[in-house]
């Protein structure tokens, strides 16, 4: 399985509670599978550390990923799907 392969995964699920629709809950396990995953990657180049111990991974592609770990320490950790716009905001079709 692929960083991408579980990402596809977690989103072809339902979101639950008031989350986004762009956002999505993970088990600690996932967490960790996915963040194993990202390192694996051929662009785990792309992966850096963000604000509160997330980590921000931007493969090519039309997606960016924000991997945040719940601060309080509880299960709350989420994957959240950013989409490129500066292609439609160019006036190009494809990147």
């Amino acid at each position: 399985m692929t960083a991408f392969d579980l990402i596809d995964s977690i989103f072809s699920r339902d979101s639950w509670g008031a989350a986004k629709a762009n956002m999505r809950g993970i088990t600690p396990q996932q967490l960790k599978y996915l963040r194993d995953l990202i390192a694996r990657d051929p662009e785990s180049h792309k992966a850096r550390a963000g604000d509160r111990g997330s980590l921000v991974w931007t493969p090519s592609g039309p997606h960016k990923y924000i991997v945040t770990e719940d601060p309080t320490g509880s299960e709350k950790h989420t994957l959240t799907r950013l989409s490129n716009i500066a292609a439609g905001e160019s006036g190009r079709l494809f990147l």
